[in-house]
């Protein structure tokens, strides 16, 4: 199963580590990060930020809990999509709650050789007669069978067809164009196989940084610091792969950056999760045909708590993005 990169794995503590443990070990990667003892030093800065949002974090007895309850969640949905490919994917041994194994038939008897037995080429050809008669009886004209007051007369003659549109001009060949043309000169060509990809654009509109929806956070969920560039997060699982369905966050209006969550309706899971800079786009694509939910959250950088409204934490807020799939 793939790993998830918490807090704990910041500070290099166990996940049921008491509140000492994890006071220590803040303590020790404060002296050896500290920005006082390595001036200038980009990568020091950037780890100590890191520990200090494991630390405030970890020392905070509910937002210890939602952590704990957010890498369960992300644990689940890792080991279900894993165990989801592992049955998918060809060569692989079944799971033993899967599917029950065939028990072969050890009373089944060889067959004996029917080519060298005769009955069955008499049968074989008394069938072969059979069905010979059959075929002739049906294609007789049925008058002389029945009265003629319930004999049908077979196919009605034809109606000669009155054209409604003027012929061809000289040199001129109508069936060669529009839709239907004829292939070598021999019958039509089968229909051209047409594939549709269904496209689906979530435009965020511009807004004010506000505290109640914001992230306001150095690092992603993870842990892991935000991506330099708009992409998927790493560290999470890349679900529902195909070619039918893609998704165009367009964040172009907006000055922030944001978290974006694929949501499958069906599965209720998220299969995507994805960075999208601010004045950017990104095309979540290679997705399989399902019900989708974009949910996403704008990212305030730096110092953004003198433009915040309150400090009210709520839920993801959810997106229309809904797409109907096969």
């Amino acid at each position: 199963m793939a790993k998830i990169h918490t807090h704990y794995d910041n500070l290099k503590v166990a996940r049921g580590a008491p509140a000492e443990v994890i006071r220590a070990a803040y303590k020790a990667l404060s002296q050896k990060y500290h920005p006082d003892k390595n001036p200038g030093d980009e990568k020091a800065a950037r780890i100590m930020a890191i520990v200090n949002t494991a630390y405030n974090t970890l020392s905070d007895p509910v937002r210890r809990k939602e952590h704990d309850e957010w890498i369960a969640s992300e644990e689940w949905e890792v080991e279900w999509l894993e165990s989801t490919g592992a049955e998918e994917t060809p060569g692989r041994p079944p799971r033993p709650d899967a599917w029950e194994p065939k028990v072969p038939d050890t009373s089944a008897r060889p067959r004996p050789r029917l080519m060298r037995d005769p009955r069955w080429w008499l049968g074989l050809a008394t069938c072969f007669v059979a069905g010979a008669g059959a075929a002739v009886y049906l294609m007789e004209p049925p008058q002389g069978k029945l009265p003629p007051m319930l004999a049908w007369a077979g196919k009605p003659d034809p109606v000669p067809s009155i054209p409604t549109d003027r012929p061809d001009e000289l040199g001129t060949d109508a069936s060669t164009e529009g839709w239907a043309r004829r292939f070598g000169g021999e019958g039509s060509a089968p229909p051209p196989e047409i594939k549709a990809l269904a496209v689906t654009q979530l435009v965020v509109p511009a807004r004010a940084p506000d505290c109640g929806t914001d992230l306001q956070t150095l690092t992603a969920p993870s842990g892991d610091p935000w991506p330099a560039e708009s992409g998927y997060l790493p560290g999470y699982p890349v679900g529902n792969s195909g070619s039918e369905m893609q998704f165009l966050i367009d964040n172009s209006a907006n000055a922030s950056p944001i978290f974006v969550k694929l949501y499958d309706l069906d599965r209720r899971s998220n299969v995507r999760h994805a960075y999208v800079q601010a004045r950017a786009t990104f095309v979540i694509d290679k997705l399989s045909a399902g019900k989708y939910e974009v949910r996403y959250q704008n990212i305030i950088v730096g110092d953004g708590k003198t433009e915040c409204l309150n400090g009210r934490r709520v839920q993801l807020r959810q997106a229309a993005a809904f797409a109907p799939g096969g």
